[in-house]
C-alpha cells in the first residue's frame, strides 16, 4: 500500500478516544475512495488539462463567476478547521476537513466543465482562471495534508509549485500517479502469497505406535471381600487459623462392605 496510505488509514479510522478496525479490504477501499479518487485524480486531471490546453502554463486571468467564491470560501476556511481539530487531538476530523478541499475542487471541475470551455476560444481566459483556481486549491489542500501523508504531498507539490501559486507557473509535463487504484483481487493474491511464505515449514510428522494395553486379571471375590469401604458424614467444618485453604472438619464414620 505504501507508508502514506497506511498512515492515512490508521489516522482516519482509529480515533484517539475510540476503538478502530483494520483489515486488508478496508485499506484497499479507503485508499481507492479517498487517496486515488478524491486527491490523486484531481491532481492528475488538473495537470493534464493544463498541459493539454495551455502547454502547462497556469495563469490567473481574473475572469470570475459566482461559483468561484464558494470554492475559495471552502478552501480558505479549511486551515482554521484543521488547526482546531488537531489542537483537540481529533486527527480523523482534521483529515476530513483537509480532504473537504479536494472534494470541493472536484465538484468545481464538474460545475465549470473545463472541457466545454476549451471548445470556445472566446472563453480561454475563463478556462485559464478555472485551472488556476484548481491549482491553488490543490496546493492549499496538499499543505494541509502534509502532516498526515508527507511523502505523497511533497511529490504532488513538486508537480505543481509549493506555496502561493504564482500566475504563469508551468506545471510538470510528465505527472506521476500519486495513488493508483488498487485491485482488491490482485492485492489479496499478493497478501496470501506473503502470508504463505511467512508460515513456518511443517514439522515432519512422527508416527506414534500405540502399545496395546494388556488387561489386568480380575481379582476373585474373596480378594474383593477384603476391601474395607468407609463412608463418613461431615458434622461440622471451620477454617483453620492463618490458612486460606485448610478446613478443620468433624465427622462420623461408619464401615460398610
Amino acid at each position: 500500500f505504501g507508508v502514506d496510505a497506511v498512515r492515512h488509514y490508521v489516522l482516519s479510522e482509529m480515533a484517539q478516544d475510540n476503538d478502530g478496525l483494520i483489515s486488508w479490504e478496508a485499506i484497499i477501499e479507503k485508499t481507492n475512495a479517498e487517496l486515488a479518487n478524491v486527491l490523486g485524480n484531481l491532481v492528475s486531471r488538473t495537470i493534464a488539462m493544463s498541459n493539454k490546453y495551455f502547454g502547462g502554463i497556469v495563469e490567473d486571468k481574473g475572469v470570475t463567476e459566482d461559483v468561484d467564491a464558494d470554492l475559495k470560501q471552502v478552501v480558505t476556511s479549511a486551515y482554521g478547521k484543521v488547526k482546531s481539530a488537531v489542537e483537540d487531538y481529533k486527527i480523523s476530523d482534521a483529515i476530513s476537513e483537509a480532504l473537504a478541499v479536494f472534494r470541493r475542487a472536484n465538484k468545481y471541475v464538474d460545475e465549470t466543465a473545463p472541457w466545454v470551455l476549451a471548445k470556445d476560444p472566446a472563453k480561454a481566459d475563463r478556462l485559464k482562471t478555472v485551472l488556476y483556481n484548481l491549482s491553488e486549491s490543490i496546493v492549499i489542500g496538499l499543505s494541509l495534508m502534509t502532516p498526515f501523508i508527507p511523502k505523497s504531498c511533497e511529490k504532488a507539490l513538486n508537480l505543481i509549485e509549493y506555496g502561493k501559486y504564482v500566475s504563469g507557473t508551468k506545471v510538470t509535463d510528465k505527472p506521476e500517479i500519486l495513488f493508483a487504484r488498487l485491485d482488491a483481487k490482485v492485492v489479496m493474491e499478493e497478501v496470501n502469497k506473503m502470508l504463505e511464505a511467512r508460515r513456518p515449514k511443517e514439522e515432519k510428522k512422527v508416527e506414534v505406535v500405540k502399545e496395546e494395553k494388556v488387561a489386568k486379571p480380575q481379582i476373585e471375590f474373596d480378594d474383593f471381600a477384603k476391601v474395607e469401604l468407609k463412608v463418613a458424614r461431615i458434622t461440622a467444618c471451620e477454617k483453620v487459623a492463618k490458612s486460606k485453604k485448610l478446613l478443620n472438619c468433624a465427622y462420623t464414620l461408619r464401615i460398610t462392605l
